[in-house]
């Protein structure tokens, strides 16, 4: 499936500041159990204050406890003393029993209303704690700690989504490396889970968050659990998760794009749910329901289609997406979009082949698979396309000559990849040994294209060749000012013959 990845970027705090609660309400509009001292309260007071200033975790530890042992008497003793709970959920806290703090605050506001402000401020207290604690496991890649702290950091404060939105990262990185699909599907679905529980929160607006940082966990959430919604098949889930994305990010391309990816799944879902029924009301609805989903993902492709501000890039995964639903001639319009702006683009030019390959569009097929083969001729599958090509436009000789090529071939460079960081473009690819002696020196010039098609440099790197039938692992690249659109490359001390008649 042809999505788009967008980085969730979430930074871990190394600190955060508390911000300024509203102002607490007046005893005439509190409700409930109105707070009072004791000798709980007292002595509670006592051993909290102790344990803050100590240095010691043991000694921290042991006051905690005992300010919990004094208000557990005090629960019996003033069964109605809302404060009791106030100080016991900050004596849990400091034991890091974060369910049993949650449990006393949640006590608290339901005695006394007017708690609210105070237990609202003390729960983000301890929510930074925690939540710095479970950054810093992250960082170190303890992720097993770091989602046990950031599950505590949601249990004593449920008003802001980081934990959440970290907990999505790590179970989602976690399904990546999961040994079962079993494992992996449920880890699927905790991240899932999570990034809704984000954007549940995120619709309400917390007070703590400003607009941007709302909006900013908002698309993440959004964008991050419609990825993994789609990984899961449930394409539909994952298109109103693109949606929500959309609200509040009207255009983005990569958003569209995957919607209309998403969309067009889901409507071969429901026609393949439909081929399975018989004839009648149900299997016809099922069928009007596939042809309005993918009316809806054609609109995208469209709309994307007629914008101009995009770039190469856009148009490649939109070319992509559109060649996957079948829908040719527009493919073949996108990336020749994605041409325009790079002349010497491999992967456009490829896919721009496999788009009249398989709209059987053999004429243009040849043209554009002899261009491949000169520029990056120690290719099978491109020495195939165009034998095809021949083939099919009724040239036995020039296909069998291409072919008798292609079997002669002493190596071949595959799986090319491409980066562009800080002013470098590598280029990282692997060279098979077909027909050579290993440690056959074998080398090659790769010469680099600005996005106006000009010659910008020329990079030789020389690869010993494996054993026969292995491959091995080259890189090559420049540093240029330049931005770097595309490459070709040619090798200097093998012979190839020409690519066609």
């Amino acid at each position: 499936m042809a999505l788009r990845r967008a980085g969730l970027v979430l930074a871990g705090c190394a600190t955060l500041a508390l911000l300024t609660m509203p102002a607490i309400a007046t005893a005439q509009d509190c409700v409930g159990s109105k707070p009072r001292g004791g000798r709980y309260a007292t002595s509670a007071e006592l051993y909290l204050d102790r344990a803050r200033t100590n240095p010691k975790p043991e000694d921290k530890a042991r006051l905690y406890r005992q300010a919990v042992d004094v208000l557990l008497e005090g629960f019996e003793a003033q069964p109605d003393n809302p404060r009791n709970y106030v100080m016991a959920g900050q004596a849990y806290a400091g034991l890091r029993d974060y369910e049993a703090a949650d449990a006393a605050y949640t006590k608290a506001e339901e005695m006394w209303s007017c708690y609210a402000g105070r237990v609202d401020t003390l729960r983000h207290g301890a929510w930074i704690q925690v939540f710095n604690r479970a950054v810093g496991y992250f960082r170190n890649d303890e992720v097993e700690t770091a989602i046990r702290e950031y599950n505590n950091a949601w249990i004593i404060y449920r008003g802001l989504p980081q934990p959440m939105l970290q907990l999505g990262i790590a179970y989602g990185n976690e399904a990546l490396t999961a040994e079962t699909s079993e494992a992996r599907s449920e880890l699927q679905q905790k991240a899932i889970e999570s990034y809704g529980k984000a954007l549940e929160l995120l619709a309400g607006r917390p007070a703590r968050l400003s607009e941007a940082q709302q909006q900013e966990f908002l698309r993440a959430a959004a964008f991050n659990m419609a990825q993994l919604l789609a990984f899961d098949e449930r394409f539909e889930e994952a298109a109103r998760a693109y949606d929500t994305f959309l609200d509040h990010d009207p255009g983005n391309v990569d958003a569209m794009s995957n919607a209309a990816v998403v969309i067009t799944r889901a409507s071969m879902q429901t026609s393949d749910q439909a081929d399975e029924l018989e004839d009648g009301p149900e299997k016809e609805a099922l069928l009007a329901k596939s042809d309005s989903l993918q009316e809806v993902a054609n609109s995208y492709y469209r709309e994307l289609l007629a914008r101009e501000d995009l770039e190469a890039a856009d148009y490649h995964n939109i070319g992509v997406g559109l060649l996957q639903i079948g829908l040719y001639e527009e493919g073949a319009v996108a990336f020749a979009k994605a041409l325009e702006f790079g002349p010497y683009r491999m992967n456009s030019l490829e896919q721009l082949a496999r788009v009249f390959f398989s709209a059987q569009r053999y004429d243009t097929l040849a043209a554009i698979a002899q261009t491949l083969v000169e520029r990056y001729p120690l290719n099978l599958d491109n020495l195939a396309l165009l034998a095809n090509a021949y083939r099919e436009l009724e040239q036995p000789e020039d296909a069998l000559a291409i072919l008798e090529r292609r079997e002669a071939l002493p190596a071949e460079v595959r799986d090319l990849d491409v980066e562009w960081q800080e002013g470098t473009y590598t280029i990282t690819g692997y060279l098979a040994n077909l027909a050579m002696e290993p440690d056959t020196p074998v080398e090659l010039q790769f010469d680099f294209y600005d996005a106006f098609g000009e010659l910008v440099s020329s990079e030789t790197v020389t690869v010993a060749a494996p054993a026969q039938e292995a491959e091995t692992e080259f890189s090559v690249g420049i540093e240029s000012d330049a931005l770097i659109s595309g490459f070709t490359y040619k090798p200097l001390n093998l012979e190839t013959a020409p690519a066609g008649t």
